[in-house]
């Protein structure tokens, strides 16, 4: 009797089966969750991972992308990508700081010198770094995008000396490291959600923001800040892809290979790209009658020096000494 019971739930479970490959094809469809537009360089990055683990799964794994915070915001997003709900999202180190509270470190001011410099350190010290406590709490860190490097917008001043930045509320996204690093600047540091930010900055709630040009079109910020400080890059904003373990253990080795690399190599593209948009977005704010200009070398040296308390705080001192010693 057990021997049929068990040939029976055979057929059962092959039955289901291929009912469902017949409904939905071969294929498994993954949700990846962004919170820009299908403008951003993160969906041009996000359709390019689609489309090359397509053909290098041959159509068994499709990636079916929703931007706009279409499926919550990004804590939420996180939150359901630990349970398997959601498969990819495009996060940020503020947002992970809740879960991990080290990711913070990558908000750190003067933490990166430049775009070679941020690429070398997070594909190689913050993979190894970060992946194992992304893992510690149920998601596989894939990769690092980017937002680019931001920096300070504001309506009142063009920025020429200390005392103007203490005179601002600067919006920030959260996280510890970021909201320190804007009071040792003697500012005020608002937390403000990225979606209620433009009517934050409209009504004075805040009168400033760290973000690169293209976030700032694409949203419409330059439109109700009046100047732009293009040289006073205190962040660099590193973008983490995670997935959800769960679904990560669900695949094959040569799944979980192509997704990695497919990954790397639109992000690539992603990070070419938003270097080209956020180039595009400077002269278009230029255009549109933003007052961009750069502050002086001296201010740059005495907020450097100002901030370097919060550096030594909130970083792992060998994890900033392993970063710092990138070249």
């Amino acid at each position: 009797m057990k021997f049929k019971r068990f040939i029976v739930l055979g057929l059962i479970f092959i039955l289901a089966l291929t009912v469902s490959m017949n409904a939905f094809g071969s294929s498994r469809v993954l949700k990846l969750g962004h919170k820009s537009s299908d403008q951003h360089s993160w969906q041009l990055g996000s359709e390019l991972f689609a489309q090359l683990v397509e053909e290098r799964t041959n159509g068994e794994l499709k990636i079916e992308i929703y931007p706009n915070s279409q499926l919550g915001d990004q804590k939420e997003m996180t939150e359901a990508a630990q349970i398997g709900v959601i498969d990819f999202v495009l996060n940020a180190p503020a947002t992970l700081s809740s879960f991990i509270p080290e990711i913070g470190a990558l908000d750190l001011p003067f933490l990166f010198k430049n775009h070679e410099h941020a690429y070398k350190a997070l594909d190689t010290v913050g993979m190894e770094y970060f992946a194992p406590l992304c893992e510690n709490i149920g998601l596989k860190l894939l990769a690092f995008w980017e937002t680019g490097f931001k920096n300070l917008s504001n309506s009142k001043y063009d920025i020429q000396s200390i005392d103007q930045i203490e005179d601002l509320k600067i919006r920030y996204a959260g996280g510890a490291s970021l909201a320190a690093t804007i009071e040792a600047l003697g500012a005020s540091a608002i937390s403000i959600p990225w979606s209620e930010t433009y009517i934050a900055l409209s009504q004075g709630t805040a009168d400033a923001q760290f973000n690169p040009p293209s976030t700032m079109v694409e949203n419409k910020i330059h439109e109700v800040q009046k100047y732009y400080s293009s040289n006073l890059t205190v962040q660099y904003g590193a973008e983490p892809v995670v997935m959800s373990l769960i679904t990560w253990n669900s695949l094959t080795e040569e799944q979980q290979d192509i997704i990695l690399e497919a990954c790397a190599e639109a992000g690539d593209y992603q990070r070419e790209t938003n270097i080209k948009m956020d180039q595009e977005a400077l002269q278009l704010m230029i255009d549109e009658g933003v007052i961009v200009t750069q502050v002086t070398d001296e201010i740059i040296a005495q907020i450097q020096e100002m901030t370097a308390p919060v550096l030594e705080k909130y970083g792992d001192p060998e994890l900033v000494k392993a970063i710092q010693a990138i070249k």
